[in-house]
């Protein structure tokens, strides 16, 4: 074959790459399309569904719900179920009329009914009152075991099932959903920014398209003194009330201090970086009012303080984002001294470990603990550095980081355990300014 004919045939034909690129860029803008027309339906049912679409809603429950001026699905999402069937709706239709609505339209999804402790049969207002004084609410009534609330709230065993058994009727209780709905919903997980880009890189989660620290989330930051622990906690302070379009959630954060380490100056130093940096608006002595703080000087102080975050976070619903806690074992550690104690200690770190957890899950709120270590005189190999707290305090965490200080101002941050990110580290330096990248580590 001649050398002009094998060129020929080598050579590509401009007009049919053409044609090729064209039907790419057709099929492209139809999924497009279809992805468009597919969220332009999910909201048109958001607008124009009315209550005889319900799936199940029969004539005369409609005439009920109309003669009652309940005429939109947002009115009958928001009306009680216990309204409801004062109103002469059958509580089995109007649970029933109601997941048809969740089924049907996601904003609808994940919808859980408010309910007061008076809602509850049995609970009269003024066992409410009493109730309410000592700090329970039905968020708690709903998490809390049943011997906490006989030995804490004084409610008897019987009485305290009760309560769960109506409660769980009334709000259909904890129910099974399929790993699907998990994911969405994790999606839709509100996060803020550390305020270090290799840190925000570090935590990255492809999948769900967030980075940082998820509300809901609880991460243990352990290592010796200098590590940059504290420094971390008082930056998380403050880049959880950035506005969502700078990298925040725009909420209040909890500072607990059981050294002394909270520093009003490293807060305002830290908001001047970022209002210079983003443009960030909101002033610092308005900054510093969104910190709660308290000041912890005993292991039972510290539980107290954490328990009646319980009650703060019920009568400042989705005001708070942060609760950081610097240290969660320092006080342990001083009072439970020696083997002996040692059993005692354990048990109490736990059971101030699930009141946190507790806080976590019900207010959706991220919980960040600093923690200690101390040295294994019997590893002859490795790094002989270890978190205190043992295995109780290594399974609360759902990431634990391992911080330790490199050359001069600079620090490493080690994700230690994390059951969806791997074992990768970040370079981080202190600064009068915070906590800032270091060049060539982004």
């Amino acid at each position: 074959m001649s050398k002009k004919k094998q060129e020929e045939i080598a050579k590509p034909d401009a007009k049919e790459i053409e044609e090729e690129y064209e039907e790419h860029l057709i099929e492209i803008a139809r999924k497009e399309s279809e992805e468009e027309a597919e969220k332009a339906e999910k909201a048109e049912k958001e607008v124009i569904m009315k209550l005889k679409d319900i799936p199940g809603l029969g004539k005369k429950t409609l005439e009920v719900l109309i003669e009652n001026e309940i005429t939109t699905i947002e009115q009958l999402m928001t009306t009680r179920l216990i309204e409801l069937q004062d109103l002469g709706v059958q509580r089995a239709i109007a649970k029933k009329i109601r997941t048809a609505v969740m089924e049907v339209i996601p904003k609808y999804k994940f919808f859980k009914e408010e309910i007061s402790l008076e809602d509850l049969p049995g609970i009269g207002k003024g066992t409410a009152e009493m109730l309410r004084e000592k700090g329970l609410n039905v968020y708690l009534l709903e998490t809390t075991p049943i011997r906490e609330l006989e030995e804490k709230y004084g409610i008897t065993s019987a009485a305290a099932k009760k309560y769960k058994v109506s409660l769980k009727d009334l709000r259909g209780g904890i129910e099974f959903i399929n790993a699907y709905d998990i994911l969405e919903k994790q999606k839709d997980a509100p996060a803020f920014t550390y305020g270090i880009k290799s840190l925000d890189a570090l935590t990255s989660i492809d999948e769900l398209g967030v980075s940082g620290v998820r509300l809901g989330e609880t991460i243990e930051m352990f290592g010796p003194f200098r590590s940059g622990k504290s420094q971390l906690c008082h930056q998380l302070c403050v880049t959880v009330q950035l506005p969502s379009e700078l990298g925040g959630v725009n909420k209040k954060a909890v500072f607990i201090d059981t050294e002394g380490t909270f520093s009003p100056s490293r807060i305002k130093a830290i908001h001047g970086k970022l209002q210079k940096e983003l443009g960030w608006e909101k002033k610092f002595e308005d900054v510093l009012r969104d910190i709660t703080y308290a000041r912890a000087y005993n292991s039972d102080h510290q539980m107290s303080l954490v328990e009646r975050l319980l009650e703060l976070f019920y009568n400042h619903k989705d005001e708070y984002g942060l609760v950081a806690l610097d240290s969660a074992t320092a006080h342990f550690r001083a009072e439970y001294a020696g083997r002996g104690t040692l059993a005692e200690r354990q048990q109490t770190i736990n059971y101030h470990l699930g009141i946190l957890g507790r806080l976590a899950d019900t207010y959706n709120v991220a919980v960040a603990i600093t923690n200690q270590v101390q040295s294994n005189p019997a590893a002859f190999f490795g790094d002989p550095t270890q978190a205190i707290g043992g295995n109780i305090l290594g399974h609360w965490a759902i990431t634990r980081f391992y911080l330790r200080k490199s050359k001069g101002e600079k620090r490493i941050i080690r994700i230690y355990d994390s059951p969806y990110l791997p074992e990768t580290e970040a370079v981080f330096a202190i600064t009068p300014e915070g906590c800032v990248d270091v060049e060539g580590s982004e």
